[in-house]
């Protein structure tokens, strides 16, 4: 915090930055990357409609049959919107995690004079950290 702790500035350091890294940011990362249900959420994305068996068995009631093929439509299905929607998160957390882990490395082998462990982070500094891509817009109606 700053001078005042109730003045609502956040003091933000490398430390912080590798502390959120360590108990934060890394799970997620993590999870995102192994987490079954989004493994499954990804078959939808390069499979045909109807080769995916959501209600194994009822394909020939029509209503089922309608269910699957909104769920699967390539590029416009609820599943493909998803799971691009979940990839574009996951992608980004890896790259504001690599960014961390960068001027982290610099701050702890001592490469730049100016960022240690304890150095508090400027705006422009933050900024650079926390550059990402902007995330693709829904692919379709998606329901």
């Amino acid at each position: 915090m700053a001078e005042k702790p109730d003045s609502g500035d956040i003091k933000i350091t490398v430390s912080f930055l590798q502390r959120f890294q360590n108990e934060v940011l890394q799970t997620m990362v993590d999870e995102l990357s192994t987490n079954k249900d989004i493994a499954e959420l990804a078959l939808t994305v390069g499979s045909a409609t109807g080769k995916r068996r959501l209600l194994a068995g009822a394909e020939t009631w029509e209503p089922a049959r309608l269910l699957i093929e909104k769920y699967e439509a390539p590029g416009t299905g609820t599943g493909p919107t998803l799971y691009a929607q979940v990839d574009a998160i996951r992608n980004q957390l890896i790259t504001l995690n690599d960014n961390i882990t960068y001027v982290v490395g610099i701050a702890i082998k001592g490469e730049d004079e100016n960022i240690k462990l304890s150095t508090e982070l400027n705006m422009s500094q933050l900024g650079e950290i926390f550059a990402t891509t902007p995330a693709p817009a829904p692919g379709g109606a998606g329901t």
